[in-house]
């Protein structure tokens, strides 16, 4: 089996798939950047029972991170308790897929990995909004190539900083008010913060799809997708299990260069 994991800044979500790359489990917990290998283990310990398996029958890891300190800590983890050592994404691997924008290097792996997995799933060209900690538009041209993007704040991310900047305002869950106008403060700050945000992507994906000349499939990802992807007019689909598909197709595309080179 395969266990994938997506580090990022607000969420890590770990992922097992078999041998012929059906899905078997995921779970998704909060971001700690000082968690532990052990605790790590019991993270995947639970996922394993989720799906009545064991840890001993993961032969391979791959993972995508942000957050360099768990980076180390989940690789030593893999290291000592699964017995082989993890693929870590990054610019300098041979992903399958051209990378055209001024440093390669400067690509969080998440982003790469999200284009990867919609240009699979969806062709090209393609656009990824990844709701997470930042909003991430992600874009395949039509040729296939992973020309760059976009980064925003996230709607978690501005929304937390207005409520500790703004001492009358107090924090409110995030679900869209009835109206748009609000009749009292707590509606107004969800209808600002939340169709603010579906008109920032709106916005956004109309513009990258001038800019390419033609309008491309858009999928959104990430913590927030469900809430806001259905009130977008732009957006296409949702898909929260994106970045996983993406490492299992990295996955595959890494193992065929290896058996190519051993023919």
């Amino acid at each position: 089996m395969l266990l994938t994991a997506d580090i990022g800044n607000t969420n890590v979500v770990l992922g097992v798939f078999d041998d012929e790359g059906t899905p078997r489990g995921r779970v998704r917990v909060g971001t700690r950047r000082d968690a532990t290998a052990d605790e790590i283990a019991m993270t995947v310990a639970h996922l394993c029972r989720e799906i009545a398996g064991q840890e001993k029958c993961i032969r391979r890891t791959i993972l995508c991170s942000v957050v360099p300190s768990l980076t180390r800590t989940f690789a030593a983890f893999v290291e000592d308790q699964l017995a082989h050592s993890p693929t870590i994404i990054s610019a300098e691997l041979d992903l399958g897929i051209p990378v055209a924008v001024d440093d390669p290097r400067e690509v969080g792996a998440d982003r790469i990995t999200n284009a990867i997995a919609a240009r699979n799933l969806v062709g090209v060209p393609a656009i990824v909004v990844d709701l997470g900690t930042a909003t991430n538009f992600d874009v395949l041209d039509p040729a296939g190539r992973y020309v760059g993007g976009v980064i925003a704040p996230g709607i978690e991310t501005a929304s937390e900083d207005l409520f500790r900047r703004a001492a009358r305002l107090t924090k409110v869950d995030l679900s869209f008010p009835d109206s748009v106008v609000g009749s009292n403060t707590a509606d107004c700050l969800r209808s600002g913060i939340l169709n603010g945000a579906v008109g920032m992507i709106d916005t956004l994906v109309e513009a990258i799809w001038k800019e390419l000349g033609q309008k491309g499939t858009v999928i959104a990802t990430g913590g927030l997708a469900p809430l806001i992807g259905p009130r977008c007019r732009t957006i296409d689909s949702v898909d929260v299990g994106l970045t996983l598909n993406g490492l299992l197709a990295i996955d595959r595309h890494l193992r065929r260069g290896v058996d190519a080179g051993r023919a």
